[in-house]
C-alpha cells in the first residue's frame, strides 16, 4: 500500500492513515498513536491510546485437555490483548487441583504423562494454563465462559530479560543432567519446575515478537526462529532428565564425556549470542565435529539406555549449530 506525502507548512510532511486500519483499531481524530523509527521504516501502532484492543474468541467444546492448553497458548503467543474462552463444559473432576508446577502434568496427553486416570475440569485446565502465562489474568468468569486479559504493557527490556533467562535455565537443566549421571538426583527431581519456567519465558518472548516485533524489525523472523530452537533444546534436555531419573541406570564415563561436550557447547552458544566473535563460531563447529567422532567411536560399546541419551544429545548438537547460524544471521 502506498500513501502520498503531503507538505503542510514549511517543514511538516504528513501522510494519511488507511481508513480500514484506523476503523479496526478504533482510531479517532485527536487520538495519540505511537510512531517508532526502525532503520528505514516507521512502525505505527495504537498502543496506549485507548483504542479497541485486539481480541479473539476460542470455542473449546470437544477439545481434550492438551488441546485446550494449545489453543490458549497459541492465542497468547499470537499477542492478543483479550482472549475469550467459550463453551467451557463441566467435565470430570478426579482430584483437587489448586495450581502448582505439578498441575501441568495433568495437562499432557495420557500417553506422555507419568500420571494417568485422573482428570481436571475444563475450567481448571484453563485456569492452570493462564496461571502459567506471564502478564495475563482471568478477569471475568462464568460457568461456561471466561475472559483472559493482558494486565500490563510489555517492553523491550522485559523481552531481553526473558531471553537471557532462557539461556540460563537451559544451562541449569544441562548441569542437573550431568549431576544426575553420577547419582545426584535433586536437580532432576525439580526438572519440571525449570522446564515450566523455560516454557513461560519462551511463550512470553514469542508473544512480544508477534505483538511488537524485535527491536530491529527486520531481524524479528530470525529471533523467532532462534527462540523456537532454544525451545527444542529445552525439550530434549527435559526428556534426558526424565529418562535418567526414572531409569536409575549406570552410565559409563564415555557417556559423561559426550554429555560434558554438549554442556560446553551450550555455554559457548550463550557467550556467542551476547558477545559475537568469529573465532567462537569457528570453535563451535570444530567442537561439534570432535564430539561426533567421539560418539561414533563409542556407539557400539553403549547399552540401550546410553544410546537413548546419545540420541537426544545428537539432536541438541544439531540445534546448537542452528543457533550458531541464526546468530550469524543477526550480524547482517
Amino acid at each position: 500500500m502506498k500513501r502520498k506525502v503531503i507538505k503542510q507548512g514549511h517543514n511538516t510532511l504528513t501522510i494519511t492513515l488507511p481508513s480500514k486500519w484506523a476503523n479496526d483499531r478504533g482510531v479517532r481524530p485527536g487520538d495519540d498513536i505511537d510512531v517508532v523509527e526502525q532503520e528505514k521504516s516507521l512502525v505505527i501502532s495504537t498502543e496506549g491510546n485507548g483504542a479497541i484492543p485486539s481480541s479473539t474468541v476460542i470455542d473449546i467444546s470437544g477439545l481434550t485437555t492438551p488441546l485446550i492448553w494449545r489453543y490458549i497458548s497459541s492465542a497468547y503467543r499470537a499477542g492478543y490483548d483479550e482472549i475469550t474462552v467459550n463453551s467451557i463444559g463441566r467435565g470430570r473432576k478426579d482430584l483437587y487441583s489448586a495450581f502448582s508446577y505439578n498441575t501441568l502434568e495433568y495437562l499432557k496427553d495420557s500417553s506422555q504423562s507419568r500420571i494417568s486416570g485422573l482428570h481436571m475440569t475444563p475450567m481448571e485446565t484453563v485456569s492452570a494454563c493462564v496461571n502459567r502465562l506471564i502478564g495475563v489474568e482471568i478477569i471475568d468468569q462464568k460457568s461456561n465462559y471466561c475472559l483472559i486479559k493482558e494486565m500490563g504493557e510489555v517492553t523491550d527490556k522485559e523481552f531481553n530479560n526473558a531471553l537471557r533467562r532462557i539461556f540460563i535455565l537451559l544451562q541449569t537443566e544441562a548441569e542437573s543432567i550431568t549431576e544426575g549421571l553420577v547419582g545426584k538426583t535433586e536437580g532432576l527431581k525439580a526438572i519440571h519446575i525449570v522446564d515450566t519456567n523455560l516454557d513461560r519465558f519462551e511463550d512470553f518472548c514469542f508473544r512480544v515478537l508477534n505483538k511488537k516485533g524485535y527491536s530491529t524489525m527486520r531481524k524479528t523472523n530470525t529471533m523467532h526462529s532462534l527462540i523456537f530452537t532454544l525451545e527444542l533444546i529445552g525439550d530434549e534436555l527435559k526428556k534426558m532428565a526424565i529418562h535418567i531419573f526414572e531409569d536409575k541406570g549406570k552410565y559409563t564415563s564415555m557417556v559423561k564425556e559426550i554429555l560434558n561436550a554438549i554442556v560446553e557447547q551450550l555455554n559457548r552458544s550463550y557467550k556467542l549470542f551476547y558477545k559475537f566473535n568469529k573465532e567462537l563460531a569457528v570453535e563451535i563447529y570444530q567442537k561439534d565435529n570432535e564430539a561426533t567422532k567421539v560418539a561414533l567411536k563409542y556407539y557400539k560399546k553403549l547399552n540401550d539406555d546410553e544410546k537413548e541419551l546419545l540420541h537426544h544429545i545428537k539432536k541438541i548438537g544439531i540445534y546448537i549449530l542452528s543457533l550458531t547460524e541464526l546468530r550469524i544471521d543477526l550480524e547482517f
